[in-house]
């Protein structure tokens, strides 16, 4: 009976394995690509490789909230530090934001709400709440891994492109240039496995 155990943890390992890729195909097959706006931070080295801290620009939207503002006294609601203040007390203590994001023609977010807004057609993107600051929001993704020796090729990324289901569940896919154009990071690998490989067996 003990040997069985053994073999009944890895299947189930196996399952729950298939599952995700499963769940994710899935996902691939009913989404969409939205491309959000990036600011790259360091890409440093760490264990498993080079990866890339990643923030993001979600253009906040004036809202139309319910939220009581009559506790903020001598601040004029137009002001920029009152509306970081605001949009920080509407996420407070959520872990996970359902958002609303509009899009241009090339589907790049340029205004989320965080109120579903009237007369303008939004896509529900949902944003995760690490420590209740607005500025800190992200879809999916903190940072992005890629392959060693890549770093300076993945600087010049300026969108992360997401597939969004109707959910608002992102799966980030890819990192883009500034016309959405591929970087060719994964052929500048190439090359540069080739390369090592070539001085290695000289």
């Amino acid at each position: 009976m003990k040997k069985m155990i053994p073999l009944c943890l890895a299947l189930s390992c196996m399952l729950i394995f298939l599952g995700m890729i499963f769940r994710n195909e899935l996902h691939f097959k009913n989404s969409e690509s939205i491309y959000v706006r990036l600011q790259p931070v360091d890409p440093r080295s760490i264990l498993q490789g080079d990866y890339m801290a990643l923030y993001y620009q979600l253009y906040f939207a004036p809202q139309n909230s319910t939220l009581d503002k009559t506790n903020q006294p001598n601040i004029n609601s137009e002001d920029h530090i009152f509306s970081g203040l605001y949009f920080d007390e509407i996420i407070k203590n959520k872990s996970s934001i359902v958002a609303y994001v509009e899009l241009d023609a090339q589907r790049r977010v340029i205004h989320t709400h965080f109120e579903l807004p009237q007369k303008v057609r939004t896509y529900r993107l949902i944003l995760q709440n690490p420590n209740n600051r607005h500025s800190m929001l992200y879809p999916a993704s903190k940072s992005f891994l890629f392959a060693e020796g890549l770093a300076d090729c993945y600087q010049q990324a300026k969108y992360a492109e997401f597939k969004v289901d109707e959910q608002g569940n992102a799966i980030l896919t890819a990192l883009k240039g500034d016309q959405l154009q591929d970087l060719g990071c994964e052929a500048k690998r190439d090359w540069f496995e080739s390369f090592h490989s070539t001085n290695k067996n000289a």
